[in-house]
């Protein structure tokens, strides 16, 4: 049975892109008034052949061989070194980057799009750009002219790999335990410490590695408040940009994985014999603030690989599943001579078929949506805008990493579970791509983590005012689509959920204001799932009633005007099954997944206390 590596979803990313979101509108703003669709479609072709042809088999041969660690250096994958000399000559690591520093300046919605199918194809490759774009981008916020004119030209064009660096042996997720310390001689500061799990922190793909670090400076406050943020290079560089002697900067060992095989996470020691120099970003003290803007760009892209190998699992599976002929139809099971049949036609394979595209079409909507955001953001002239849509950012982060790693997770589960004992097996991509996805709800902060910020700090940030004007805009969705011919009952009971959410919202509101606050984080990860639901059927909802016009206006141009003409014409036509798939999707998230709120708010809602009682 033939089955490639990897496969993207380039019809629906351009529908989300162009239909949904509408980012033409993008197309307006001086920014990026020099693209168009035109220019935007054929990058997203060029991306897809790119991710299939050249990252996807090279991830497989990752997967297997692994990173090294020998006499102090670390050796990536073989496969990795041409292909990663193909990524960085044709300009794919610096899609969204502003053009002034050596980018293609595309949106950043555009650069998410493009990013699905490369982590979908080759996450751990995909990783190393990533983090190399975060680096770059926090020193093109706060760096000083030196330091862009000395870092920026090398990280942008993939020459160099950025990271970043919080924590440490001890302290774990408890930043404000970090002990790396900074001292300050001569005006310049000196750097002495460990971090641990920092992806890409030395590897042979790279001539140098530029580090941000957080640290202590001497006689700084204890806890986060008291953190700095440094720019530390493995080996110094000049003000030209050129390398220099080394910094002091070295890794200590590589963690063995249970995915994510190609890129290598290391232990890093800063300053073992007194001569590791950072330069400081920004002010003294303002580094946990700065070094947030990385945690929550990297936040997203987590979720976004949640969503990038759930999309490629849920497409290795439809295709095998096509393909895989087993069994009769249930009502012919006692015909010893009824045709056997894809088992795309037995109704449990199709309730999990069903399952994983609308954890991934909705991840995806969610995620695009939020880069889309982000983009308006940072370039809209519209101040009032702005703030709006940064509110909703902030309010919607945390979702966005712990709902999509979570679903990824789960599809790529299912997935496997489609393919039966052949996904178990390495001879398909499910496998790995299981291994690799269950990562993404661990780092960058737990989910857990996302859910207390989530409820703890976002929910009631401004008074609640970012909560409130968030569910209004959905409110407006259900509102003008209350009475749609196809949806009008998904409306009803996305309508019912949403309700059910802000009381619960309400209901912890209360129990902190009388001094409970162990209660509501007992809770917090259900109410997560319960508020990403929400988004996710919102936006699967505007989908199918995007897709319900476009099928409506296919079925007048084909003269089809009866149920039966309709159907046979759909047979026949994949655009008009996309279509209707996309208002089949909306349906079956708000009338078969969405139901998991209910029984999400009955467990909050019971008061349980046992988990909050018992001995551990």
């Amino acid at each position: 049975m033939a089955h490639e590596r990897y496969l993207a979803d380039l019809r629906d990313l351009k529908f989300v892109l162009f239909e949904h979101l509408k980012i033409d509108r993008l197309f307006e703003l001086e920014r990026f008034a020099d693209f168009d669709r035109h220019d935007i479609e054929m990058l997203l072709a060029e991306g897809a052949r790119f991710a299939r042809q050249v990252l996807a088999p090279a991830n497989e041969a990752g997967d297997r061989e692994g990173c090294r660690f020998e006499n102090g250096r670390v050796y990536v994958p073989r496969a990795f070194h041409n292909v990663h000399s193909q990524q960085r000559d044709a300009g794919w690591l610096a899609m969204s980057t502003e053009r002034e520093y050596g980018g293609q300046g595309l949106p950043f919605v555009v650069g998410a799009a493009l990013g699905e199918m490369f982590i979908g194809a080759n996450c751990s490759l995909a990783m190393l750009a990533g983090l190399t774009r975060a680096a770059a981008t926090m020193i093109i916020r706060h760096g000083t002219e030196v330091v862009k004119r000395q870092y920026l030209p090398n990280l942008i064009a993939g020459r160099w790999q950025g990271t970043m660096c919080l924590t440490e042996p001890h302290a774990g997720t408890a930043v404000g335990s970090i002990n790396t310390l900074a001292t300050k001689r001569d005006g310049q500061y000196y750097i002495r410490g460990q971090k641990i799990f920092i992806s890409g922190g030395d590897h042979d793909l790279v001539d140098n590695v530029i580090h941000l670090v957080l640290a202590r400076c001497e006689g700084a406050p204890p806890g986060t408040k008291g953190l700095s943020l440094f720019v530390i290079p493995k080996h110094r560089v000049d003000t030209s940009g050129k390398l220099r002697e080394f910094n002091d900067v070295t890794c200590v060992g590589i963690e063995e994985k249970l995915g994510i095989h190609g890129s290598p996470t290391c232990a890093m020691s800063f300053g073992d014999n007194g001569r590791c120099l950072g330069e400081l970003v920004g002010e003294e003290q303002q580094g946990i603030e700065l070094m947030f803007e990385m945690m929550n760009a990297a936040r997203v892209g987590v979720g976004l690989q949640g969503v990038a190998m759930g999309s490629a699992a849920y497409l290795a599976a439809l295709a095998y599943a096509r393909e895989r002929i087993q069994g009769c139809e249930l009502k012919n099971i006692r015909d010893p001579n009824a045709p056997l049949v894809p088992i795309t036609r037995h109704p449990d394979v199709r309730r999990m078929l069903a399952t994983m595209k609308a954890y991934v079409e909705g991840g995806r909507a969610l995620l695009l949506h939020a880069a889309m955001c982000l983009d308006l953001v940072e370039h809209s002239p519209d101040a009032s805008l702005r703030q709006r849509l940064a509110d909703r950012v902030e309010l919607l982060t945390p979702i966005c990493k712990a709902w999509c790693s979570d679903t990824g997770f789960e599809a790529a589960v299912l997935a496997l579970q489609t393919l039966g004992g052949h996904g178990y097996l390495k001879d398909y991509p499910i496998e790995q791509l299981v291994r690799d996805v269950k990562i993404a709800s661990i780092y960058e902060g737990t989910n857990g983590i996302q859910a207390i910020d989530l409820l703890a700090r976002k929910v009631g940030r401004k008074q609640g005012t970012l909560f409130v004007a968030f569910l209004a805009d959905i409110e407006a969705t259900l509102t003008r689509h209350a009475a749609h011919p196809e949806l009008a009952t998904s409306v009803a009971l996305l309508a019912r959920r949403k309700r059910q959410l802000e009381q619960t919202a309400m209901n912890f509101a209360m129990q902190q204001m009388s001094g409970d606050i162990d209660y509501p984080l007992l809770s917090a990860t259900p109410f997560l799932r319960m508020f990403g639901n929400v988004v996710v059927g919102w936006l699967l909802v505007e989908q199918g009633a995007v897709a319900h016009e476009a099928l409506e206006e296919l079925y007048r141009n084909a003269k089809a005007n009866t149920p039966e003409a309709r159907a046979a014409w759909c047979a026949e036509h994949t655009e008009g099954q996309f279509y209707g798939n996309k208002v089949k999707t909306a349906r079956f998230f708000c009338s078969m997944l969405l139901a998991e709120n209910d029984g999400l708010a009955a467990a909050i809602e019971s008061g349980d206390r046992s988990a909050l009682e018992m001995h551990f």
